[in-house]
């Protein structure tokens, strides 16, 4: 099963559509995942900010697609839309079909496909004995989906956010150590609160680590890790890596 796609055409960029900058700022605001809508927390509102092509707090059915879409969606936001929703396709969420045994490819990345967007950013998970696990973003700047390679050299690669996690969620910092953002679980529901005024794109980009981090304890929990042992293709992977390892 591949992706659902949302848009039949690519939307207008942000900018064309409501005449707003993407690195403007805007307001603190509490997000939460609800399937694959991410609403405000305070308005009670079922109109989505940002939108998935499916949901990722669930184990997925198997053969589907390793690329999720994230949509941000604007409401209001400009006379031009005539009342109707700007829907923006800002990033592509993907994990890697058998990212254990890969090594062209990380396994926790997004590419940008909005003009707007930062650029491609690495997910890296850090583990530490005795301690959680806590996240670095690696941005390649001025890079998108259609970059080739699609991440600068490590050496060029940019810190752009950095997590900790703390009693009941992490906290996300950015590269100088300013907390932007904390997450938690309210009513069982993933949310993520933005604590200070930041650029739109910069926003956009969080909320795409966010969603890749909740992905990211999806793909390695023990009833996904369980699920993959029985899969066939697995099973041949790992056997070819221990034969070869022999060698």
């Amino acid at each position: 099963m591949g992706t659902e796609t949302l848009d039949t055409e690519p939307p207008p960029s942000y900018e064309a559509a409501t005449g707003q900058a993407s690195h403007e700022l805007v307001e603190p605001v509490s997000l939460v995942l609800n399937g694959r809508n991410i609403v405000v927390e305070s308005t009670g509102d079922d109109a989505p900010l940002y939108q998935l092509s499916r949901n990722i707090t669930a184990l997925p059915p198997k053969n589907s697609s390793s690329s999720i879409h994230l949509h941000r969606v604007e409401w209001g936001a400009s006379e031009k839309t005539n009342g109707d929703p700007v829907t923006t396709h800002i990033f592509h969420l993907v994990h890697p079909v058998n990212a254990d045994f890969r090594d062209d490819l990380p396994p926790y990345y997004v590419t940008a496909t909005s003009p707007e967007a930062l650029g491609n950013i690495i997910l890296e998970a850090n583990k530490h004995k005795l301690q959680r696990t806590g996240f670095s973003a690696k941005l390649s700047r001025d890079t998108n989906s259609a970059t080739k390679p699609l991440f600068h050299a490590k050496d060029k690669q940019q810190l752009v956010f950095d997590s900790k996690n703390r009693k009941g969620g992490q906290e996300w910092f950015d590269q100088h150590g300013k907390l932007l953002a904390t997450e938690c679980h309210n009513n069982q529901l993933p949310t993520l609160t933005i604590e200070t005024p930041v650029p739109r794109n910069t926003r956009d980009a969080l909320v795409a680590m966010w969603c890749m981090m909740l992905w990211y304890e999806l793909a390695e929990s023990r009833g996904a890790k369980r699920e993959r042992k029985c899969d066939p293709t697995i099973m041949f992977l790992r056997c070819l890596a221990n034969n070869i390892s022999q060698f």
